[in-house]
Formats: C-alpha cells, sequence, structure tokens
C-alpha cells in the first residue's frame, strides 16, 4: 500500500471517530455535575459517565498515535541503522494510552495513587509525557544515522558544486 494511502485512511479513521464522537448524545453527567458544597463549581461523576464513549475515544487517540508515529518512521528512509526504534517506541505509547484509557475508564474511587497522584492521572505524567519525550531523544541522538547522514552531506556539496551560482554564501 502506498503511504499516501494509508495516511489518508488515518486521517479519514480520525475524521469518523471525531463526527461519531460528536454526534452521540452525551450522558447527563458527561461535563461533570454541581459540587455539593460549593455550588459555581463542577465536579466530575462516576466512571459510568464514559460509558458508549471511552473505545471512541481509545479509537481516536490510537488513530492520531498512529499516524505521529507512521509519519515520523515516513521521514526516516528504509534500511537506516536502529530504524525499527521508532515502531517500538510508537507500541510502547500505544501501551501507555492503553493503560491510561482503561484505567481511567474504571473510575478514581478505587484507584491507586502513585507519588500522590490516582493511577490515570500518574499513567498521563509518568507515562505518556516520557514516551513521547523518547521520540525527541531519538531524533536529537540517531540525527546523523537517519537524516542527514556523511554520505548525504556528500552528495549535497556534489550537488552544489555542479550547480555553482550566486554569491560565495549561496544565495
Amino acid at each position: 500500500m502506498k503511504s499516501y494511502v494509508f495516511v489518508f485512511i488515518l486521517l479519514l479513521g480520525i475524521l469518523i471517530a471525531l463526527a461519531i464522537g460528536l454526534l452521540v448524545d452525551p450522558s447527563e453527567a458527561a461535563s461533570g455535575v454541581v459540587h455539593p458544597d460549593f455550588g459555581t463549581m463542577s465536579q466530575g461523576g462516576d466512571a459510568g459517565r464514559h460509558e458508549g464513549r471511552l473505545v471512541g475515544g481509545w479509537l481516536y487517540g490510537s488513530l492520531q498515535i498512529g499516524l505521529f508515529v507512521f509519519l515520523i518512521g515516513l521521514c526516516v528512509p528504509s534500511g537506516r541503522p536502529r530504524r525499527w526504534l521508532i515502531g517500538a517506541s510508537g507500541g510502547l505509547y500505544l501501551a501507555v494510552y492503553l493503560g491510561l484509557i482503561l484505567s481511567y475508564g474504571k473510575g478514581l474511587e478505587d484507584a491507586p495513587f502513585i507519588l500522590g497522584f490516582p493511577l490515570p492521572t500518574a499513567l498521563l505524567v509518568f507515562g505518556m509525557w516520557p514516551v513521547s519525550a523518547v521520540f525527541a531523544i531519538l531524533y536529537a541522538t540517531q540525527y546523523a544515522k537517519w537524516i542527514y547522514t556523511p554520505e548525504d552531506a556528500k552528495r549535497f556539496e556534489a550537488i552544489k558544486e555542479r550547480y555553482q551560482g550566486g554569491t560565495k554564501d549561496g544565495s
């Protein structure tokens, strides 16, 4: 399958998931309920308020992660060393996201606390952020092997030599 077709399918899936999410009637407590002690403040309800929306939210987020990882992988030419790290990092990102969605869907009443945060929040702070940072670290450490290799620099210099023109600074 051509890469542009796959990107189109991912974007179409994201659009469909978003449209379904917008068209499904939300439950009564979907955006919170009035706090019993502070009338001007809303609070979340129990986990039941996400019934029927959790799978759609997971699909929407997973398709976005898939698009993100695929486009990053598309920028790295095949045959470059350790390119598989992008896919492995994307798989880890999806796994942490799935854990986040599952733990959020169970509710916060019985959720364990990790470093002062309920499990879903802890997964967001200590899972999603560090795993997404892996992509930036990979870019910074693998740039000379993946994006602009010494061979690429030599080819670029040869092209510049062949098509001389303008001033010395290349403008």
